[in-house]
């Protein structure tokens, strides 16, 4: 008598794979309240892939926790699905995930760790956190913070942030802790650089925090923001702005962060914030946003109407070089945007561009522009003519009558016939864009005469089709239902129009433009034309309309049919694509394709319909695996019949599965078949359980290298990869290591580590023979899949090497970070001072401190140290001496006497090589802000002491040496180069002071001195500090001659009126107007300097004209030299 298992296994032959599933699942529930589940089991799941998974179907669904539990390790991703699955569903008890942890293989403890994330087992998330910190190392305990509590999540992630790498999942469920660890972690990256670079990473995580901490946010964007907003950053201002606008607004306009060429625009919902909220500050907005037209115009868009133009006059003030109502005439009310026109053109010399002056008329009176407008129509070059046409277009479309549409299209069916098509397709486009509701019955003969003239044209093209495809479909849609019949009918007949020109017309995404229901009228609209075509078997608007309706289509039975009429009399070309559409429906594509399959068995080769087979249908699916397989309408006699998708192949019964690989292998045999089609079948079937896998072997040695390549590539994709990292690995020292090890590293996340240590121990040891690129990524794949204990002892083997490779050691020292928890990792770290290659020490400096534990980062630290000298002996080539340095000054936080040996450099005018390389490290580490003495230039100070000691050597023998053969003022020359602060990013005022004092008392300093005070006097600072420094700076010029004071007042800041303090302009006035009235030669060289940056900059009004004028009649020629240079206007 058959067993149950038995009766199920031949009950499901015949079957599809849902139908499949369901039969399964009921005989579970029907065994499990019989009580007779378990032997049922145990008998499929001694068996091969397809009842094993049955089997855990079976086990789930009859709620067999037992069963499910001893399987979450399971090799079977399927059946180790299922066994996740319980543990969210069943009892399964915490001792079985622990257990499954055991010797567990990467993969493993990935999917565990989402298993855990998905909550209701806290406990034991947490007490696994410490079994595997202490086995693992931090990545894998930190992978089990989101499954952990907030309270449990706060007290460990200062330890375990270092080695977090899903922080956005980590943020969504533990807002708190994370934004107290990117607090702490931006307050530690001193410097705009270092923080920029920790935005570039984490701005998705502080984003996805914005909705469920908009204060917190805020807070630390207003600290601790980047100097540029990544574009997430921006889109994610909504919940910000509705906590806070203001304070949303002043961050966006901060004058203190840097300009951005391409400054990302905030989504429409953000911008609507903003101006609902009513901040007083918005106009402050429209003015940063004063010089970018996109965002200005989305900031207008955004108000009502009635607001804009006081808004527009209010952003206005102030701003003299720009006429801020003509770049917005659009956006402005109808009398409002004449007005502004009427003036424009009243204060129009006629010497500007033609183009510019039309745009401004354009949005005037339609009366009043049409004359100069249509003479602009009339142009000989057909470029200005293209540039001509949308300004006549806008024009009537801005006015709205009947009439002046009338007179655009009158004037458009007169000219455009016999113009060039690229005159043609802008004035099309142009109409097209135009709002439908513009246009009326009476418009109609000349809409049908225009499209008619364009699509006559010899030279039409893609952009003349496509605007008037645009055209119709809008008219269509805004007048489908609103009983304007004549421009419904108007818009079909152009799109019949297109169709005999072009062939199927693109009517668009209808789906996303048509109001709720209005498929339905639409298609009642066309039916007349549907079933003219039908008549004829023109099925091509049919399967247009259906393609643009996209889903709505299968809410339209009669559209339906019509479908299944195309696949019943349409050519080939017709049925492929009604095939697709029709089985777009999934209630009705189990049934569809079989119909389809009925009416024509060559079919199945159509994708679509391969899909649903391989998906879906599995039962029809032996009509694509038999041989010989089905030929006709679209699979000709003798053609090689295409395999279904693989990658469904689990939804298959075993001998469609074998029936398939078996096709597979007779194609990758065939030598006429081109060799990237062969390795294609091969990568393809390696999805298919257990044959694929046998298929790629037994092409790992194949003549041709493409396929055996491929094959390996596929090796580790097949099921079980962890069967052939072996296989992959004895390739190791061949020619096809550069594939096989690669392909090594994906079958290592699914091998256990007891297995893994061995196969990487004979390639770390030198034991199996293996390539350089091998052995480096043996050592990478034991760091990344090993405990830390062995790893590190395997790490330490081939670091040993007898041949000490040096590409395998840096290797090994670039490995080891996340390693140190043990102590011989730190042994391996102190062996690097000794060796002699570059290699090795670059590996140990290209690691930053927030890779490492905090507890961590000192002692590393010390070893850099430790290496400082050799690592910088061996640094060559053009900037080899800076990048070590550099690298260096990164760990300075930790070991400040890393700073002190790079300013010895600086100091030692012996050292002639790597002088440049460090004062450009030590400048940036004195602009950081960083702690004393690293950072700064307070006495006591790393750059203080440098300053002081080569303002001593100036007047030593060595220092001071005066045009000898070798050399000349060597200590000057690194003085001038350490003080030059001009380009380092982010450097304070008070540091520039700083050191401006200490070089007071140097006279040949003095220019280097008053450069830096001329940095210090920037317009975003409060009026009455920027006047002081102003006064300083001024002092200090005293006596420092000409050249000095005409340079030092051509380098001041420029000034930019929307990036400056609102008060800057009156301060900068008050400082030139005192300074021109001085009488002395470098106050009225610096009053110069002010006047010609900041007078250009506001458009020279007339107080800074009259500044201008008083300079040029200053006692000093100089002065006067240089007010006669400056110039208000250009002839």
């Amino acid at each position: 008598m058959p067993t149950a298992a038995e009766v199920l296994l031949a009950a499901l032959e015949p079957l599809p794979f849902p139908a499949r599933l369901t039969l399964t699942a009921r005989t579970a529930r029907r065994l499990a309240d019989a009580g007779t589940l378990a032997p049922f089991l145990t008998e499929l799941d001694g068996h091969g892939p397809y009842e094993r998974r049955l089997a855990a179907l079976a086990a789930l669904v009859g709620r067999d926790a037992e069963f499910l539990a001893a399987r979450l390790a399971d090799p079977d991703p399927v059946v180790a699905g299922y066994a996740r699955r319980a543990v969210r569903e069943l009892p399964v008890p915490d001792e079985a995930v622990e257990a499954a942890y055991d010797d567990a293989p990467a993969v493993l403890r990935q999917r565990l760790a989402r298993l855990l994330a998905s909550g209701g087992r806290t406990a034991l998330a947490e007490r696994l956190v410490a079994r595997l910190r202490a086995e693992w190392g931090d990545a894998e305990a930190a992978r089990l913070l989101p499954a952990c509590s907030t309270p449990f999540v706060a007290r460990e992630l200062p330890a375990l942030a270092h080695a977090v790498d899903g922080w956005t999942r980590l943020a969504v469920r533990h807002p708190d802790p994370v934004l107290d660890h990117a607090e702490r972690a931006l307050a530690d990256r001193a410097g705009v650089q270092r923080r920029d670079e920790w935005w570039r990473v984490h701005a998705t995580t502080v984003a996805a925090l914005a909705p469920r901490r908009p204060e917190r946010v805020l807070t630390l964007l207003e600290r601790y923001g980047p100097s540029s907003p990544p574009r997430v950053l921006v889109r994610a201002l909504g919940p910000l702005a509705a906590v806070d606008a203001e304070r949303v607004i002043a961050w966006i306009a901060a004058p203190v962060r840097r300009a951005q060429r391409h400054e990302p625009l905030p989504p429409p919902g953000v911008v609507r914030r903003l101006v609902r909220a009513e901040p007083s500050s918005l106009i402050a907005l429209g003015r940063h946003w004063l010089y970018r037209g996109p965002h200005f115009a989305s900031l207008m868009n955004a108000m009502a109407p009635g607001r804009r133009a006081a808004f527009v006059d209010a952003v206005a003030v102030g701003v003299q070089n720009r006429d801020v109502a003509l770049g917005a005439l659009a956006l402005l009310p109808r009398e409002r945007r004449w007005a502004e026109v009427r003036r424009a053109l009243a204060e129009s010399d006629g010497t500007g561009y033609w183009w510019e002056d039309l745009d401004t008329l354009a949005h005037g009176p339609f009366d009043a522009a049409r004359a100069e407008l249509v003479a602009a129509l009339g142009r000989p070059d057909a470029d200005d003519r293209a540039m001509a046409w949308p300004l006549f277009v806008t024009c009537a479309a801005l006015d709205g009558s009947r009439e002046a549409v009338s007179d655009l299209l009158t004037v458009a069916g007169r000219r455009l016939r016999n113009d060039r098509d690229p005159v043609r397709a802008a004035a099309l486009g142009a109409l097209a864009e135009t709002p439908p509701r513009v246009f009326g019955p009476e418009h109609v003969p000349l809409l049908d005469a225009l499209a008619a003239d364009a699509l006559e044209a010899r030279d039409a093209s893609v952009d003349t089709t496509t605007a008037l495809r645009t055209l119709a479909v809008r008219l269509f849609v805004e007048h489908a239902t609103d009983g304007e019949a004549e421009l419904r009918d108007c818009a079909l007949r152009v799109l019949e129009r297109l169709t005999r020109r072009v062939g199927v017309p693109d009517l668009g995404p209808l789906h996303r433009v048509l109001r709720r229901g209005q498929e339905r009228q639409v298609f009642d609209a066309l039916r007349p034309w549907l079933d003219a075509g039908a008549d004829r078997a023109d099925f091509r608007l049919l399967l247009a309309l259906a393609a643009a309706l996209g889903p709505r289509a299968r809410r339209l039975p009669e559209l339906q049919a019509c479908l299944a009429t195309a696949l019943e009399r349409g050519d080939d070309d017709t049925f492929r694509a009604a095939a697709e559409l029709w089985l777009a429906a999934p209630r009705t594509r189990d049934e569809r394709v079989a119909r389809i399959v009925a009416l024509e068995p060559s079919s199945v080769v159509l994708p679509p319909v391969r899909r649903v087979l391989a998906r879906r249908r599995t039962d029809l699916l032996d009509t694509l695996l038999d041989t010989p397989p089905p030929y006709g309408r679209f699979l000709p006699d003798g053609a090689r019949c295409p395999l279904p998708d693989l990658d469904d192949s689990g939804r298959w019964l075993p001998r469609q599965q074998r029936a398939a690989v078996r096709q597979a292998g007779r194609a990758v045999a065939d030598d006429s078949l081109p060799l990237d089609e062969r390795a294609a079948l091969i990568r393809g079937a390696s999805a298919v359980p257990e044959f694929g896998r046998a298929l790629a072997l037994a092409h790992t040695d194949d003549p041709e290298v493409v396929v055996a390549e491929a094959a390996l590539g596929a090796l580790p994709r097949a099921d079980r990869p962890q069967d052939t990292l072996a296989t992959l690995l004895e390739h190791a020292g061949g020619d096809r290591a550069r594939v096989a090890v690669y392909a090594a590293a994906r079958a290592a996340r699914f091998t256990a580590p007891s297995e893994l240590a061995l196969a990487l121990g004979a390639l770390l040891t030198g034991e199996r023979p293996a390539k350089v690129t091998a052995r480096k990524e043996a050592v990478r794949l034991a760091a990344r899949f090993l405990p830390p204990r062995q790893a590190v002892s395997l790490l330490a083997s081939a670091f040993h090497a007898p041949d000490r490779h040096p590409d395998v050691r840096a290797a090994v020292v670039r490995a080891l970070p996340p390693l140190l928890g043990d102590p011989q990792a730190w042994r391996l770290l102190d062996e690097v001072a000794d060796d002699d290659t570059r290699t090795v020490h670059d590996a140990l400096l290209a690691v930053s401190p927030w890779e490492l534990a905090e507890t961590h980062r000192r002692a590393y630290a010390t070893v850099i140290l430790g290496t400082y000298g050799a690592a910088l002996a061996r640094s060559e080539g053009f900037g080899g001496g800076y990048a070590v340095l550099r690298a260096m000054g990164v760990w300075c936080r930790h070991a400040p006497e890393l700073a002190v040996r790079i300013a010895g450099i600086v100091r030692d005018l012996a050292d002639r090589t790597h002088w440049g390389s460090a004062e450009g490290v030590l400048r940036e580490l004195a602009a950081s802000e960083l702690p004393h003495p690293v950072g700064g230039a307070a006495p006591g100070s790393v750059l203080h002491d440098t300053v002081a000691a080569l303002l001593a050597a100036l007047h030593t023998p060595e220092g001071g040496a005066d045009a000898l053969t070798d050399r000349d003022l060597p200590a000057l020359q690194r003085l001038r180069s350490l003080v030059s602060f001009a380009y380092v990013e982010g450097v304070r005022p008070e540091l520039l002071e700083a050191v401006a004092d200490q070089l007071a008392p140097e006279p040949l300093l003095v220019a280097e001195r008053a450069q830096l005070l001329a940095q210090s006097a920037d317009p975003t600072l409060e009026p009455a500090v920027l006047l002081e420094r102003l006064g300083d700076l001024a002092a200090a010029l005293e006596g420092a001659g000409v050249t000095t004071m005409v340079h030092t007042a051509g380098r001041l800041r420029t000034f930019s009126p929307h990036r400056a303090h609102p008060r800057a302009a009156e301060a900068l006035l008050t400082a030139a107007d005192r300074f021109a009235h001085d009488g002395g030669a470098a106050q009225g060289l610096l009053a110069s300097g002010l006047v010609r940056s900041t007078g250009n900059a506001l458009g020279w009004p007339e107080e800074w004209r009259a500044l201008l004028r008083l300079l040029r009649r200053h006692p000093h020629a100089d002065v006067r030299h240089e007010a006669y240079t400056t110039l208000t206007n250009r002839e």
